[in-house]
């Protein structure tokens, strides 16, 4: 299984075709919030929160295609040893445009939250309680000061930092992983 997000233009792209409200950022926080307390949950779940159409649409059956794999490779990299995951952002030198994908994709986060059943943050361990609030908090913070490039960049990517780990640990204290068994 590829464990390779998407193409984050091509993923703009297929959302604006059909007239998604959502950018990527925030259609893989949503993803990321629905995986994150329940890997089991139901990926037309998040489909069907994600895009409206026709299914004999070409242009939604492309569009789906595209949010499937983009829905494995997160769930895949959710689930790897090695701590791969990364969250779904704009490759792009334009730092305002990635400060803006960053807080979609928090804003996506606490949607897919609520898609999974978690309608009161109180009900999630302290740990992750106090990171997805956090993340909340990221998501609506309105716009930020980049007048420093450099200082705004390394911020930028110690939050996304502290994002993309804190997704982990979520998932892991949510969803706790099972040794294999030995044999003896």
């Amino acid at each position: 299984m590829n464990d390779e997000l998407p193409n984050y233009v091509e993923m703009e792209r297929a959302l604006g075709r059909v007239d998604v409200d959502y950018s990527g950022a925030e259609v893989h926080g949503i993803c990321c919030g629905m995986l994150a307390v329940n890997q089991a949950i139901d990926q037309q779940a998040w489909l069907a929160q994600v895009v409206e159409g026709a299914s004999q649409d070409f242009l939604v059956q492309e569009t789906r295609k595209l949010l499937q794999r983009l829905w494995a490779a997160t769930r895949q990299q959710l689930n790897a040893p090695e701590m791969e995951f990364a969250l779904f952002l704009p490759e792009d030198d334009d730092l305002a445009a990635q400060v803006e994908a960053m807080q979609d994709w928090c804003q996506g986060f606490g949607f897919g939250l609520a898609a999974a059943g978690i309608k009161d943050m109180q009900v999630l361990p302290t740990d992750s309680r106090e990171w997805a609030e956090d993340v909340v908090r990221i998501g609506s913070a309105g716009e930020l000061d980049l007048d420093d490039a450099e200082a705004s960049e390394d911020a930028l990517a110690e939050i996304i930092e502290y994002l993309r780990v804190g997704v982990l640990m979520m998932t892991e204290e949510m969803q706790p992983l099972k040794a294999a068994p030995r044999v003896h």
